[in-house]
Formats: structure tokens, sequence, C-alpha cells
């Protein structure tokens, strides 16, 4: 009987110290500070679930099976917000960038983080270095608060990041390197636009090298907490600590030139999809909120303006010297049909149908049409091609340096049938 009850007791003892183990890699400088809900394995994630290895060794680790470029998600039920705190540690096997970078929903109204939505996220990396909250209404997201770029030339950052947001609104949030010993206080801001939740998740955005690079770990979720805002400290505001509009270099009084159009797939395949690429012929940089694209008639009557802009309207459009920019509605689609990274694709979700029988395009740095605002305009049209069999061939430039004239086209050599975002072959 004896050696029954010591077999139990061990079996107790061994389970208890598995259940409350955390994961093997840094299990002492991953401790965080407890909750009464913990993320495991075992709840009930969903999504796309193919993506990800969910594990209790690695946590929640993107595994792309297709190896390709893209996004990818997973959401738990979450209806917490107010007198909330969320816990969670991040590795990325990369240094990020505006096309490879991590978003942790602490709230959202749905459970597909890759559409319209409304909540708060924290978002890891993405054209600077650092940690941010924003809010997400919508197909618009506004930063709230911006951290310090701890990320900044790390090639594999491995940190941890705490949020806090109490009853009256106030948010905080923390972020701590591996290397670090405490937390280190970032912002704290109040926004009370979003009062309600359904989900928590986790979204990734990658291009074909960054696949395998994502890993999240040691998630926690702690309800009715009381969190650490102070009533006599000052909290920064979005709309003072944060303008929508970033300081962006003054561009000169006409920017004909500037940027060329070099690329249009107006006849896409079934499994492709439109896009308009652009191209910087200058030496330097060309940095702007937003670029405007607008098509027309043949007179040059405007009937469709789209902003083209980075996914946050807070980050500027940065088109470096000699460097292409490709715009999309369809990333997934244009960068599988083509056999390209993805790292000059930029999605815009409302990016306008083109006419497959041709049409105008002009290329703006302004919503008006005053002189010396427009970059380029180009027609497109079946007679600028060089081959019969045009469905799934894009128009290009001859000389990508030279003007849009017509008979500066041709038919795209490539064998996927188009080259967005990289030179033309």
């Amino acid at each position: 009987m004896k050696i029954y009850q010591t077999i139990i007791l061990l079996c107790f003892f061994s389970m208890l110290f598995y259940n409350c183990s955390l994961p093997a890699d840094d299990e002492e400088k991953g401790e965080l500070e407890g909750g009464e809900d913990t993320f495991t394995p075992e709840l009930p994630w969903e999504g796309e679930m193919d993506k990800f290895t969910i594990n209790s060794k690695e946590g929640i680790h993107l595994n792309d099976p297709q190896e390709d470029a893209g996004t990818a998600y997973v959401t738990i039920p979450s209806t917490s917000i107010k007198n909330t705190r969320w816990e969670f540690g991040v590795h990325l096997t990369f240094n990020p960038s505006a096309n490879n970078y991590a978003r942790f929903y602490l709230t959202s109204s749905s459970n597909i983080l890759s559409g319209n939505l409304n909540g708060y996220y924290i978002q890891i990396g993405g054209a600077k270095d650092n940690v941010a909250l924003y809010r997400q209404n919508g197909e618009q997201s506004k930063l709230l608060a911006s951290g310090r770029e701890l990320m900044k030339g790390d090639s594999s950052p491995k940190l941890y990041i705490k949020v806090e947001r109490d009853n009256n609104g106030y948010w905080t949030f923390w972020t701590r390197l591996e290397s670090e010993n405490e937390y280190v206080k970032e912002k704290q801001i109040k926004d009370t636009d979003i009062q309600t939740s359904r989900y928590c998740g986790i979204y990734c955005i990658y291009t074909k090298t960054r696949c395998k690079g994502f890993t999240f770990h040691h998630i926690q979720l702690s309800n009715d907490v009381e969190t650490n805002t102070s009533p006599d400290e000052t909290p920064d505001t979005p709309d003072t600590d944060l303008p929508d509009n970033p300081d962006t270099p003054e561009l000169p009084r006409d920017v004909r030139g500037m940027l060329l159009f070099n690329e249009i797939m107006y006849n896409n395949a079934t499994d492709g999809a439109e896009y308009v690429e652009i191209y910087n012929p200058t030496e330097q940089a060309v940095i702007l909120p937003a670029l405007y694209l607008y098509k027309m008639h043949e007179d040059g009557t405007i009937y469709n303006t789209t902003i083209l802009q980075n996914e946050s309207p807070s980050t500027p459009l940065a088109i470096p010297s000699k460097t292409y920019l490709c715009f999309t509605k369809y990333f997934n689609r244009v960068v599988q049909k083509h056999k390209v990274g993805g790292e000059n694709i930029i999605i815009i979700p409302n990016f306008p149908a083109l006419n497959n029988n041709g049409g105008y395009l002009a290329l703006s740095s302004s919503k008006e049409t005053a002189p010396g605002h427009t970059f380029d305009t180009c027609c497109f049209r079946d007679e600028m091609h060089t081959i019969d069999k045009i469905t799934g061939i894009s128009l290009e430039k001859k000389s990508p340096e030279l003007s849009s004239l017509n008979k500066n086209w041709r038919s795209s050599k490539h064998a996927t049938g188009g080259t967005p975002g990289i030179k033309n072959r």
C-alpha cells in the first residue's frame, strides 16, 4: 500500500512540475508576472492554423508550409479590455523591416486579423525597429504611442512586452530586451475610442525568406488587475505627441520626373493580380506621406483617385534612389505568380480596377491637381504590347530612366509575365 502511495505522490509532483514549467529556452528570464488566465497550446486557437506550429516547447511559431511570402494569423476568444494586463515574449530571427513585422492584437472585433476590424494592437518592427501601440478602425490604423528603437541593428531580437489598460482608458506599455533585467516603460496614453473586444491574436507579415522567422511565447492575459497608471502622470496624447502626418523632407516646387511609371499589369491572369510599379530614377530617396494615383480620361479629366501609402499611414513612403516600388490589392497573388520576394510590394486594399481595354494614369504628390505636383503620366493599352498574347503579361518600360511615352513600353519578357518590385528582365 505504501508503495502505491509513493508512486501516486511521485506522479502528482511530476505533473505539477510539468504544468508549472516554462518553455525550455531562457526559463528564468522568461518569467512574467503571471495572471489568472494563461494562453497555452491547449487553448482554442483558430485561424490559419496550418501556417503555425503551436506547442509547449516553442510557443507559437510561424512555419508557413508554402515557404513563400504572405500573412498569417491565429486568434483566441477574449473579451478583456478594462483593468487588463497582456504579457508576451517575441523572438525574431531577422531584423524587422517595412515588409517583415508582427502585430499582437490586444483586442479585436473580428477573428480575421487580415481584414477590417476594430481593435488595438502592439506592432513589433516595421519601418522602425521599435514597438508601438496602434488603434485600428476598419482598415485604417492610427499610431497612438511609439517606443524606443530597441531592435535597431539586431539580426535576432528577443524581447518581452507588457501592456496594461485601466478602467479609465489609460494604456501603458513596457518593453524588455532579453539582456535587460527590468522592464522599461515606453509610453502611456489615454484612448477610449473602442470599448469592447471579442478576440486576441497574433498577425505576421513576411516575405519569402522570413516565413519561419517569428515566435511568440510566454503569452499571458490577466483580468481585473491593479494597473500601474498614476493619476499624477501626464500621459501622451495621440493628437499632440504623435501626429498622423509624419515630418518628411520638403519636395521641390516641380516634382516632374522624380518618380516614373515603370510597369503596369492591367490584364492579369486568373492566378495573378493587377498592379502598378513605379521607379525612382534620381540620385536621392523620395520620401513623402503618400502618393496619389489618378485614373483619367484621354482629355486629362480625373475620374478616380486612390491614395497609395504604407499600411500604417503614420509611416511615410520611402523610395530609395534607383529603386522600384509596386502597389497592388493582392500581395500573395502577385508574389506567388511572379516568384518575387515582395520586399518592394505594398498592399493597397482599395487598389482601383484597371480597365482591360486600356486607360490613362497619373502619379501625384498631392490631392490637388496644381501645376508641378504631378510626377508622371502614362497610357496603357493593347496596341503598346509587342506580342499577340497579352493576358497575364505586363506592360513594362524599355528604359526605366526615360519618359513614359508610348514608344518606351513593351510586353514583359519575363517567364512569369511580369517583374513587380524588381528590375525589368
